[in-house]
């Protein structure tokens, strides 16, 4: 393989990095990326910083005085409260006022989109984190039992691991109409981790195996010693690539429950949302072409830096 060749897999995985920090920070910064509230505003001679009530949007704009003054976030718009007048109509196009139009409701679709980064990436790591605590308990219980113990965990895992994770979110949702980022990273922890645990485990076995943790072993370490101190350690990469791939699930989880109408409840701000919108308004090209990019690239991004 050539140097250049050796290098684009790791250009990639940066990019790929680099995308997910950016859309972290823009999850976290959602309220003063896209708002009908002013970032800060002087009126009557009073400063006001990120205020958190008071007036917004038009009936702010239209208490401003000659002498007072506004900066308003990049998108001035509320991804929620459903509002019409102006520009502010139903399945508007793509203008100067709304980059991405607005949605069926007459909501800003740019202001949904960044809201929505929120909802995808809190439920990715919500079920990223479940997913990996279980794999860990799991794994930990059953190297630490071995024996009849270890093969009945073991043969749990299997069984809940062996329907496709995206399918059985879809399944399970449909069937008992959970709904919410918090039911929606449960569902995708559960089999997502009992299939981590598997490779885990046998990480931990095949770590175990080695002369140096018998070698350990002869000097007196103790069985839980040797698998915090040498197992957990060499199966760290492991766990990190199963929890990227857990958060690509549900990524792609949440968009799916939400083009079916059973995603995040309204009127919380779902790229599914956006799909099922643009499913049912043909030619509303800024309702789907957007969500489905964001969404595509996030999971793509969450499985290119699983891979080492």
């Amino acid at each position: 393989m050539s140097e250049v060749e050796s290098k684009d897999p790791l250009r990639t995985r940066r990019v790929a990095l680099a995308w997910l920090v950016a859309l972290a920070a823009l999850a976290l910064a959602a309220d003063c990326v896209a708002s009908d509230r002013p970032l800060v505003y002087a009126r009557g001679g009073d400063l006001h910083v990120l205020p958190g009530d008071g007036p917004r949007g038009d009936a702010l704009r239209a208490t401003l005085g000659p002498a007072d003054w506004a900066i308003w976030p990049p998108i001035a718009a509320d991804p929620i409260d459903v509002r019409t007048g102006g520009e502010l109509r139903p399945l508007a196009p793509p203008s100067p006022a709304h980059r991405l139009g607005t949605d069926d409701r007459g909501r800003d679709v740019a202001a949904r989109l960044v809201h929505g980064a929120r909802t995808s990436l809190t439920a990715a790591a919500i079920a990223a984190a479940l997913a990996t605590a279980l794999a860990l308990l799991l794994a930990l219980a059953a190297v630490r039992a071995g024996g009849t113990i270890e093969a009945a965990i073991l043969a749990l895992c299997d069984v809940l691991a062996a329907a496709p994770a995206l399918l059985a979110v879809i399944a399970i949702g449909g069937l008992t109409g959970a709904r919410g980022v918090a039911a929606l990273a449960l569902l995708v922890a559960i089999p997502r981790g009992a299939d981590t645990a598997r490779v885990v485990a046998a990480s931990f076995a095949s770590t175990l195996a080695e002369p140096f943790v018998a070698a350990s072993r002869a000097a007196g370490a103790s069985p839980a010693r040797i698998l915090l101190r040498h197992a957990l350690p060499h199966a760290t990469s492991t766990i990190a690539a199963a929890a990227a791939i857990t958060a690509a699930t549900t990524i792609l989880a949440e968009a799916a429950l939400g083009f079916l109408g059973l995603g995040a409840p309204p009127p919380t701000p779902s790229w599914g949302e956006l799909l099922a919108q643009a499913s049912q308004h043909e030619l509303r090209w800024w309702l789907g072409v957007p969500a489905g990019l964001v969404t595509t690239f996030t999971a793509a991004a969450f499985l290119r830096v699983s891979r080492r």
